[in-house]
């Protein structure tokens, strides 16, 4: 490549793609750097829930009741590699000082304006990939087999509901009538009817690569390993080569510390990494018809189109590269197995990725504050496929000198780099 980009996407994923086309439609030269393995991408294994409802982070105050059996590993929701704390130690003192009801508000409120703008983002985009059809909105349901468990969840409906966030309450029978394929009973769940999903979430990353392909835009399949200021721009070092850009986008998903930590940011940043596996449903069930969250197995099964039932497992904090542990997966394929009457899997082996997690649950999106021409948007968590388009418009408007659709003041990379340091 010669001469010099006008800007850099760094990142394939969900909100490295989404910006990408953004900042093409604004009229930008843009390079996207990515490796180009679709199943590397967190955004290929998501659930695809889109739910203007995920504003609460898992920072949660009920986080203190459950914290002795999260540390002996006795609970599905979370498993910690103690091999590995030390690298993720900082992620984790910073993450319990978040876990308190004033920190949870704090981020349900920033988070709202975000949320709320995911869906419609969403169909902006579909509808300039051909993808509409694997858009549904007819909602997702948390489901919680004991009253007991969905008392506890009090304040997360308080908090729902004084967003806005419209939900039903359902008992078991109503469930039951809703989404006839579940064969466990549950005493409770609640149904999110605004939220919707996307039918196989990898099969919208390529539309999206492809559209970016017909815009013009520039492709380069090889992995940023280092970032550095040059000149009246930046450096981009890959395994092959440099390439120059007028401004960088740093979009790499949980891979974006080892990029901030040689320009003096050290964010306390964890990959979350997460498992999947695809099931087909017997013949005699019926079809599921929107994603389920069972709260007592702490796994999602979400319908996935040709590709069956798609089964996801809790949290495992880990470092980003060890050697995966099948152990969640395997316990919740199994509870999905008394959840739905599942046929045999549809993989070989299932698949893990990893997803980029602040501490107090909320992206970083906006420019970097030491350096000019760096754009940050990573961190999203459990929400980078669902806010993955709505970010990318707020990245072209940052480019482009516009007031960012939503507020992003939240987002601030300075809220991360003001908290103590403990690595």
């Amino acid at each position: 490549m010669t001469g010099m980009a006008e800007i850099a996407v760094v990142g394939g994923g969900m909100v490295g793609i989404a910006s990408a086309i953004a900042l093409r439609e604004r009229g930008l030269d843009v390079v996207l750097c990515d490796p180009g393995e679709a199943r590397a991408r967190t955004s290929y294994g998501n659930a695809g829930v889109i739910s203007r409802g995920s504003i609460l982070p898992m920072a949660s105050p009920a986080l203190w009741s459950k914290l002795p059996a999260y540390l002996r590993n006795a609970d599905r929701a979370l498993r910690l590699d103690y091999r590995h704390l030390p690298r993720i130690a900082p992620y984790l003192a910073h993450f319990l000082a978040n876990a308190r009801e004033s920190r949870w508000r704090d981020s349900a409120s920033a988070l709202i304006p975000l949320t709320s703008a995911a869906y419609p983002a969403h169909e902006r985009l579909a509808a300039k990939t051909g993808t509409s059809h694997r858009l549904v909105r007819n909602g997702w349901i948390k489901a919680y087999r004991t009253e007991e468990a969905f008392r506890g969840a009090a304040l997360e409906r308080e908090i729902l509901r004084e967003h806005g966030v419209a939900f039903d309450i359902l008992d078991g029978h109503t469930l039951r009538e809703h989404e006839p394929a579940l064969v466990r009973p549950y005493a409770r769940a609640m149904l999110l009817p605004e939220t919707g999903s996307v039918r196989e979430p990898g099969r919208l990353v390529e539309a999206c690569e492809a559209l970016y392909a017909r815009m013009g835009g520039q492709r380069v399949r090889a992995s940023v390993n280092r970032l550095f200021p040059d000149g009246d721009g930046w450096s981009v070092v890959l395994d092959d080569g440099t390439f120059r850009a007028k401004r960088v986008v740093l979009a790499a998903g949980a891979a974006t510390g080892a990029l901030t930590k040689p320009l003096g940011y050290r964010f306390a940043v964890a990959a979350e990494r997460g498992y999947h596996r695809h099931f087909a449903l017997r013949p005699e069930s019926p079809p599921l018809t929107r994603p389920i969250l069972d709260t007592g197995a702490a796994s999602i099964l979400a319908p996935m189109g040709e590709s069956g039932i798609r089964v996801l497992s809790g949290v495992e904090l880990s470092a980003r590269q060890a050697p995966p542990d099948f152990s969640q997966i395997a316990a919740a394929s199994r509870e999905a197995a008394g959840t739905l009457a599942l046929g045999g899997p549809l993989d070989n082996e299932p698949w893990l990725g990893s997803r980029p997690a602040t501490p107090d649950g909320m992206p970083v999106i906006g420019w970097a504050p030491k350096h000019d021409g760096l754009i940050f948007a990573f961190g999203h968590g459990h929400i980078g496929l669902s806010t993955g388009p709505i970010t990318g418009e707020i990245v072209a408007d940052l480019a482009t000198g516009r007031p960012p659709s939503v507020p992003i003041n939240p987002f601030s990379a300075d809220r991360l780099l003001q908290w103590p340091r403990l690595a």
